[in-house]
């Protein structure tokens, strides 16, 4: 029997990740007669551990509850990976490599009450999940496996659908409600609820505001449990909710009523959950832009919490500032005087951290401002909203190459889809929890930004106790699946998550236009490259070749081949190693996302060549081949789409995405495919 001894083991965080051990032995039939000796030394490092195996036992020495968790998860793997022998177990010690490791969770609490990804399918759906106990406790625990320690909950407007102010108690919003009514925001999040919205409301849970408070503080409690800290975040300036309420509350900063609401929203945040670790603000994105803004939140958000740590001097709180629609030194002079914690959020790689393992926009930012100012890294996932992730090397050298020392921590995350549960997947009914569905993608991240040194062979044991197969060889073949976008968004690259949707190869029109946009051949020429991510964009590598100049860069061409090449060997052994693996099951799941990456790596293969073909004629129409090549090509690529889209459909239910504002539905891009080759030839 797996029994576990020492002061600490009755601490819930503890507890939970025994009876993981006791779960996981169980299920892999390996041997669960073993003792483990916690002991408590005040000099291990903060969530690390020592783990140390000794005659017929092992014994894990922590400073807290948190290291002693992680060290009995890690040690559970490691014995589900040697089917239960001990004796092959190395002692370690581990120090975690980023102090706060987070998930991001744009959260839908009400139509009423939006955040900023509710005009999707995916929030839609959540609404009644964030409202039910078991769906926290399960990702909680999630988390925990994977070695999370933040949950940050971000929305537009949280006060009315969480907390009961005092000094305005009819913002208070009683049930839980969605709306039958189809929001149609504007970029910057206004617009997400609306009047004819309120016509289509219905209640899909029954709550008061007193429960509604008990269920958060449940909720924080359970996260306490498994060592994780809550956050809750918000753009500004929004007030949904609070319509119907009597005090002329406006999204305005300069109305003194909103003003005072929003200090007293904060304010009894914080007292009705003594749990909340933080708060974090933006200073943007419908606010006035008139100098005032960040002023606007240093009097409201910063007070509120000011003064909450007057009147609990040991409580800890984190303020953190949201660098966009900001400029740093204003936040630096408003903030200089903040008693408390204080940190700014900076987006890593903007919205796509699929793309380069060493993005420069903080190193840029870096050498233009002197401070000393702790920093959180948004790393925004808005690439992956369908399949499966799994890039072991990846993970690793981005992780490595993060300045480390200038970090508070990260939170991982997207802004165009709810992280809640899966709703998309055809095949499977059960809606798992999108980091359940996407597991090893958490896990990788989870764990090496917790232990940067774990060995590869960790990870190929875990998937070979998953999927029932060669770990070695599926890790291979997912990586190189994996690499197809990361690749291509080197020399195809966009900023924000509207201007490119790569699952998809679409984009956003941006106001005053606001349409969805299949990205054409005009795109694929025009489109630049990463900034310093080593690759030269196919308009300035047409244009050298042309003018016969060399090329210090990885071209577009050969990031083509390296496409394909990836495509070709991912179709390859899926071939192979979907034989005998039963419909529907993980292993299958797994493989066709890998085959629809492989499709999709195709076309964007011969696109892009096509791209810098017809590039190349534009620069030198005497090249007439070039164009005839651009236009075989593009027939090819049509072929290649209609098989993608034709493929994915099949697994995956076409879904409305909030930033697109639109319902994207793969098989609705055939035509304009085929259009790829009118435009190519009437050039």
């Amino acid at each position: 029997m797996f029994q576990i001894y020492g002061s600490m083991a009755e601490e819930q965080p503890v507890q939970f990740a025994a009876g993981k051990v006791r779960e996981w032995l169980k299920d892999s039939s390996g041997c669960s007669d073993l003792s483990v000796f916690l002991e408590e030394d005040r000099g291990c490092p903060e969530e690390g551990y020592h783990l140390r195996r000794e005659k017929g036992c092992f014994r894990i020495v922590a400073s807290d509850r948190a290291g002693m968790m992680y060290g009995l998860l890690d040690l559970g793997r490691e014995l589900v990976h040697g089917t239960g022998c001990a004796e092959s177990i190395k002692d370690r010690n581990v120090t975690p490599y980023i102090r706060k490791r987070g998930i991001k969770f744009n959260i839908p609490l009400d139509a009423r009450t939006p955040s900023y990804s509710d005009a999707s399918d995916s929030a839609f759906e959540t609404v009644p999940d964030v409202w039910d106990l078991e769906f926290w406790q399960d990702y909680l625990d999630a988390m925990a496996e994977y070695h999370y320690n933040v949950l940050s909950l971000w929305s537009l407007s949280p006060f009315p659908s969480m907390v009961r102010i005092p000094e305005y108690p009819l913002t208070a919003l009683e049930d839980v409600m969605r709306s039958v009514i189809i929001p149609q925001p504007e970029m910057s999040g206004w617009k997400m609820y609306t009047e004819d919205m309120k016509k289509g409301l219905y209640p899909v849970k029954k709550m008061s505001m007193d429960e509604k408070m008990e269920f958060w503080r449940q909720v924080m409690s359970c996260a306490a449990d498994r060592c994780i800290e809550v956050y809750l975040f918000t753009w500004n300036l929004f007030v949904y909710g609070t319509e119907e309420s009597p005090y002329l509350l406006t999204p305005d900063q300069h109305n003194p009523v909103t003003k005072d609401y929003v200090y007293y929203a904060v304010r009894a945040m914080l007292e009705t959950y003594p749990l909340l670790a933080g708060i974090g603000v933006t200073a943007g994105e419908y606010m006035a832009g008139d100098g005032t803004d960040i002023a606007f939140i240093r009097d409201t958000y910063g007070r509120a919490v000011e003064d909450c740590l007057k009147c609990h001097p040991g409580r800890k709180l984190r303020f953190i500032h949201r660098m966009q629609y900001a400029a740093f030194h204003e936040i630096e002079e408003k903030f200089r005087d903040f008693p408390g914690t204080f940190e700014i959020s900076f987006k890593y790689s903007q919205a796509h951290m699929h793309s380069s393992v060493k993005p420069h926009f903080f190193s840029d930012f870096i050498k233009e401002h002197d401070t000393q100012t702790g920093f959180w890294f948004t790393l925004r996932d808005d690439d992956y909203y369908m399949f499966r992730w799994g890039d072991l090397d990846f993970a690793r050298d981005y992780l490595r190459n993060m300045p480390v020392s200038r970090m508070t921590g990260f939170y991982l995350g997207a802004d165009g889809f709810t992280w809640g549960r899966d709703y998309m997947d055809r095949l499977d009914q059960t809606h798992p929890l999108y980091i359940r569905k996407m597991w090893y993608k958490m896990w990788l991240w989870g764990q090496l930004s917790y232990d940067i040194s774990r060995e590869e062979e960790f990870f190929t044991r875990e998937l070979e106790c998953m999927y029932g197969m060669d770990g070695k060889r599926l890790s291979n073949v997912w990586k190189k699946a994996s690499r197809i976008i990361s690749t291509f968004q080197l020399v195809h690259w966009h900023d924000y998550d509207f201007q490119w949707y790569p699952e998809m190869c679409c984009s956003l029109e941006h106001p005053p236009v606001r349409k969805l946009e299949f990205a054409d051949i005009n795109e694929f020429m025009a489109c630049d490259s990463m900034p310093e991510g080593g690759c030269i964009s196919v308009k300035e590598f047409a244009k050298c070749q042309v003018e016969g100049r060399a090329v210090n860069a990885v071209t577009p061409l050969q990031i083509a081949q390296t496409i394909k090449q990836y495509s070709e060997f991912v179709l390859k052994e899926v071939a192979l190693l979907e034989k005998g693996c039963k419909m529907g099951c993980g292993l299958h799941r797994l493989l066709m996302d890998m085959r629809a990456l492989a499709y999709l790596g195709t076309y964007y293969s011969d696109k892009l060549k096509a791209a810098v073909h017809l590039c190349i004629w534009h620069t030198n129409p005497e090249r007439y081949q070039d164009k005839t090549k651009a236009v075989t090509l593009l027939k090819d690529c049509a072929g290649h789409w209609k098989m993608y889209s034709s493929f994915v459909k099949q697994y995956y239910r076409p879904q409305r995405l909030t930033r697109l504002c639109s319902y994207v539905d793969p098989e609705y891009f055939d035509r304009w495919a085929e259009l790829d080759i009118q435009l190519a030839e009437n050039q």
